[in-house]
């Protein structure tokens, strides 16, 4: 069921200070402010609400914000307060609604299209308006809210072996997740992981590790040095390559359930000054690397995997066919499986020296 609802701002009152006291920008930066925040304290209603519209996040943000007469203000609410009509006649708003769902951790926007986004994001209180307080991290989440959904497919299985939990294995990928994103990194499923969520909405079971991806242009040093400082709740198993060729970490959490965590620097594949694909990089012991070839990834799209949200590319069966071939919905043992030759998108991409093999190949003891 879609709950949008919109109509024109402010209606038919006339553009002058004297019978809109909040549409027309300020001469000055302080009254700007004053206009925006005025109007949402003074605002009579019944109900909490949440501003989602981003243009006046972002005014907001930069301490400049009016309100432009004609423009409905982006506001959402909780379904508990469905009943409350009073909103969908205020001529003022469009409204989305929302579900807080208790054992899943993202709010779900009843919109067109559906969006989801994590629940970890503080607000601040303007009268009955709850104002997300970190605009990067709210445009972030809100960027990549589109909600994809999975095939959930009955893959025959002949072997009851578990290796990977999905449920506890989930819930560390989750806090992975949080702790990249204060960060400021933005993981997405990758590898297995994704084929697993698209293919059945779960985890493999019998797979050994997880896979996720960061843009490179994204990655943060402060992660791999809270590790190294024991200030993160992971540690790191292994680390290969360098940050500008083929560079990635194994985690694993320090405490509860043991899942080891395989995050890829994904890079830019230019030809002729062009962005044409992505690649991750893979390295074996003797040295040799290899590259993983992707149509440009585009991993502004969110799922959900077993309650908790992840993103994800929004064309998943497009990347999983490049990886694992037409028959990717058929299930291979991850024992008959080899990492750097099975993959369809998969070659040999140059090799490391022996000097360079001292730096860029570091397995650490526990």
């Amino acid at each position: 069921m879609l709950f949008v609802y919109q109509a024109t701002l402010f209606g038919d009152h006339h553009n002058t200070s004297e019978n809109n006291d909040y549409s027309a920008p300020s001469d000055t930066m302080a009254n700007s402010l004053i206009r925006c925040e005025r109007f949402f304290e003074s605002f009579n209603i019944s109900v909490p609400v949440l501003l989602i519209d981003v243009d006046i996040l972002e005014q907001l943000n930069r301490k400049r914000c009016f309100l432009q007469p004609g423009k409905p203000i982006k506001i959402a609410v909780d379904v508990q307060f469905l009943s409350h009509v009073s909103l969908l006649q205020d001529s003022r708003f469009q409204v989305v609604y929302y579900t807080n769902t208790t054992g899943k951790d993202f709010l779900d926007f009843r919109s067109d299209p559906r969006r989801i986004i994590p629940k970890n994001f503080s607000t601040r209180s303007l009268g009955y308006f709850a104002i997300p307080e970190d605009f990067n991290k709210f445009f972030n989440f809100w960027k990549r809210s589109k909600f994809t959904d999975c095939m959930n497919l009955h893959i025959p299985r002949t072997g009851k072996t578990v290796r990977m939990p999905a449920i506890p294995s989930t819930r560390v990928l989750a806090r992975l997740r949080d702790e990249l994103i204060e960060n400021n990194m933005f993981l997405f499923l990758n590898g297995g992981t994704l084929l697993g969520w698209y293919r059945e909405c779960s985890v493999i079971p019998h797979t050994l590790d997880m896979d996720v991806s960061i843009f490179a242009e994204d990655y943060n040093s402060g992660f791999l040095e809270n590790m190294q400082n024991n200030l993160s709740d992971f540690r790191i198993s292994r680390k290969f390559g360098m940050i500008n060729d083929s560079f990635e970490m194994t985690v694993a959490p320090r405490e509860g359930h043991k899942v080891f965590i395989d995050i890829f620097l994904m890079y830019k594949g230019i030809e002729n000054g062009t962005v044409t694909h992505n690649w991750v990089g893979g390295v074996s012991p003797d040295g040799t690397k290899y590259k993983y070839t992707y149509p440009i990834y585009d991993p502004w799209c969110a799922a959900d995997l077993l309650g908790h949200i992840f993103w994800v590319t929004c064309t998943p069966n497009e990347k999983i066919v490049k990886e694992y071939g037409k028959l990717w919905y058929l299930d291979h043992l991850t024992s008959k499986y080899s990492w750097n030759s099975s993959g369809k998108n998969v070659k040999k991409n140059g090799k490391w020296t022996k000097e360079e093999m001292k730096e860029v190949y570091k397995v650490f003891k526990g």
